[in-house]
């Protein structure tokens, strides 16, 4: 299964969901920061680790006839806990995204054909550098919002464009992230779309997945985690196991 996150015009946490995501997902998971923009979570969640991994390196590889699967599996980081859960570190340059953009199928069906599950935060969509084979090819897309009139302007004019990439696939949805004065029901309505669900504002839980700061114990018993591993199920149990 394929799960593409992102964002309409602005920022609304669209990489603390992933990660939270990732973190109470039930089977094999990979995390793959695919944001055109750069990656954050080597200066972020994953601050001390080697930074010499990711989107970047395995595109290098990619470009010389490298086979997708196996040099792949040397750029991912392993998260601790339970040994089913990677994560591919973005861009360490925005600059880097030329030289990605033209590997985007490939690496899109390079993650349909992995074992377990993969969860691709691809950031603000809607630019050139969209990477649209992503969204093509993902079995779910959630945009991420807050439930404000700022967010959700954004995100409008954008909709049309991925109904119109995802043919014959399932529609986006989007899923809320903190506080706003619009509840889920007036933005499906107001918006035409369904509401995958609502994450509670949690800001200690944020901090630690933003910029790897605080109690990773609080993490674990926090409002968000346990909101999004309701959420996590459901999709789960929407698509048939690989």
């Amino acid at each position: 299964m394929l799960i593409v996150l992102c964002s309409g015009g602005h920022s609304p946490g669209v990489t603390t969901a992933g990660l939270a995501l990732t973190l109470t997902w039930p089977r094999t998971v990979l995390f793959a920061e695919c944001d055109p923009a750069g990656g954050s979570v080597l200066s972020g969640f994953l601050v001390g680790h080697q930074q010499d991994r990711g989107l970047g390196e395995w595109a290098v590889q990619l470009r010389r006839g490298a086979s997708a699967a196996n040099t792949l599996a040397e750029q991912v980081l392993q998260l601790n806990g339970p040994d089913n859960r990677r994560i591919l570190p973005g861009l360490a340059n925005p600059s880097q995204i030329s030289s990605v953009q033209p590997l985007w199928r490939d690496i899109a069906e390079t993650f349909a054909t992995l074992p377990g599950d993969v969860i691709a935060d691809i950031g603000r969509i809607g630019g050139p550098d969209t990477p649209l084979p992503l969204l093509t090819n993902a079995d779910h897309v959630l945009l991420i919002a807050q439930p404000t009139l700022r967010d959700l302007s954004a995100l409008a004019p954008r909709l049309a464009t991925i109904m119109t990439a995802r043919a014959h696939r399932p529609s986006p949805r989007i899923l809320l992230t903190g506080d706003g004065p619009y509840s889920r029901r007036e933005v499906a309505k107001t918006l035409n779309i369904d509401v995958a669900g609502h994450l509670p504002h949690d800001p200690k839980a944020a901090a630690v997945l933003t910029h790897g700061t605080g109690s990773e114990r609080h993490l674990s018993r926090s409002l968000l985690l346990r909101a999004i591993r309701s959420l996590g199920t459901r999709l789960y149990e929407q698509v048939p196991a690989s």
